[in-house]
């Protein structure tokens, strides 16, 4: 593994961990809470960290270290799985 690719994994890896922190916000205090003396909502700072997690995979993809053929296949399985053993899809009217 190159230096580049540790350190895009690395980064990768700290956002995967900003994301559950702010997911845990969203649970605790509310998903349109504001903190005090803070401008961003739980939802809105989710959506940022999100948008940073997405980043770093963008990169892998750049970089040709991930396929995304294959990120895609993983996604479609999982929501056949989210089908059979979550309720999320239950009673969708959309």
């Amino acid at each position: 593994m190159n230096d580049r690719t540790q350190e895009i994994l690395l980064i990768l890896q700290e956002e995967c961990a900003e994301v559950t922190q702010a997911v845990s916000k969203c649970f605790r205090f509310g998903i349109d809470n504001v903190k005090p003396g803070r401008p961003l909502t739980n939802r809105q700072h989710l959506e940022n960290e999100l948008g940073d997690l997405l980043a770093m995979v963008d990169l892998l993809k750049q970089f040709n270290e991930i396929d995304l053929n294959n990120i895609e296949k993983a996604k479609h399985e999982k929501f056949e799985k989210l089908k059979q053993w979550s309720s999320i899809y239950e009673n969708q009217t959309d």
